[in-house]
Parts: C-alpha cells; structure tokens; sequence
C-alpha cells in the first residue's frame, strides 16, 4: 500500500504547483497584467473544468503551465506598449 501512496508523490506534486502559481503571478505583478492574467486562469479553467476535476493536482499544474505562454504575450504586450 505504501508504494502506491509514494507514486502519487502528493507533496513534491504540490510544491512545483505552488512554485507555477508564485512564479507566474509575480511576472503578472511585476508587469502591471494581473487582472489580464487572472481572466486567462480563470477562462482556461473555465475550458478544462472536467480534466481538472479529473486529473486533481496534475491537471491544475498543467494548466499553470499552459498559461505561462499567455502570460509571456502578455507581457511581451506590455513592454511593447511602453516603448
């Protein structure tokens, strides 16, 4: 029973997950695109709802890691704009 609890790997799994949520909010922050960045998180969560619901931690970290790509426009955007 203990090998199949160690292959889920729960507490490494939600270290990195929040590692992605700090690491891409503090560039929104940084950038000025919080509110940009949240309607992202929140219409690509909106998009995912079942694999998310069936994929737990996994699935929500790999949604941060999919909106890293948009956040990266977004600041991009932003650093165009302020030229």
């Amino acid at each position: 029973m203990g090998g199949k609890l160690m292959n889920k790997l729960p507490k490494i799994g939600n270290t990195e997950l929040y590692t992605v949520r700090v690491l891409n909010m503090s560039v929104a922050q940084y950038y000025g695109v919080v509110k940009e960045y949240n309607e992202i998180v929140v219409a690509t969560r909106e998009l995912n709802k079942k694999e998310l619901e069936k994929n737990g931690d996994k699935g929500e970290l790999n949604l941060y890691y999919s909106v890293r790509y948009n956040l990266n426009k977004l600041v991009l955007e932003k650093l165009k704009g302020e030229k």
